[in-house]
């Protein structure tokens, strides 16, 4: 398989997972007298769709900025890039959760450990292209990924996503906060870094 074809793939599948967000997100019924209470009751789906959008559009970016580095894919890379939509194309499943239980501590601990599977993943594919400087493309040597891998494993080991999961059930609401935190960084992170440089969430 080509890395063009591959990344066509992935490109459809990541647009295909932002659509699903969506449609946990209904229209109000009832009359319009309690619209804006129907509207208030929707927050949560609409503040779930919004981080997830953010994360996956991270996601997409930092795929992107991965494929630039590799000039060509070997069987290792396509199983581990499957893997990784795997858990992206699962991500609609714990947002419709928070959205629908956003008091609870379980969507929170099933969403956070969706991204840190997420990271796992990504982490391994450094690592694997670390081992394999022959499928990396010109100009983007074992000293560029080298660089970049200690910032992954800090993110990944350091992740706010860890500690919102740790503190889902005595503190949702802290959970919520380092959620959104993470996100901030990291979307911070990802524009100040040069643009074929990798930056995973």
């Amino acid at each position: 398989m080509t890395k063009n074809r591959l990344e066509a793939c992935s490109d459809g599948v990541f647009a295909i997972v932002i659509t699903l967000l969506v449609l946990d997100i209904k229209l109000p019924e009832g009359n319009s007298a309690g619209l804006s209470h129907a509207l208030l009751e929707s927050l949560p789906r609409i503040a779930a769709y919004v981080m997830s959008f953010a994360i996956i559009g991270l996601y997409w970016i930092s795929h992107h900025r991965s494929f630039e580095m590799i000039a060509k894919v070997d069987g290792a890379i396509l199983w581990l890039n499957l893997l990784l939509l795997l858990l992206v194309s699962f991500i609609p499943f714990p947002t419709a959760l928070l959205g629908r239980y956003p008091n609870e501590a379980l969507p929170i601990v099933i969403y956070g450990l969706t991204l840190i599977a997420c990271n796992a993943v990504g982490l391994g594919m450094m690592a694997y292209l670390l081992r394999r400087p022959h499928l990396m493309a010109h100009g983007h040597g074992r000293d560029s990924l080298r660089r970049q891998f200690p910032v992954h494993l800090i993110v990944m080991v350091n992740s706010g996503y860890l500690l919102a999961v740790l503190l889902a059930r005595v503190a949702p609401l802290a959970s919520y906060l380092l959620l959104a935190l993470t996100l901030v960084a990291l979307i911070a992170r990802i524009v100040k870094f040069e643009p074929w440089e990798e930056t995973g969430p």
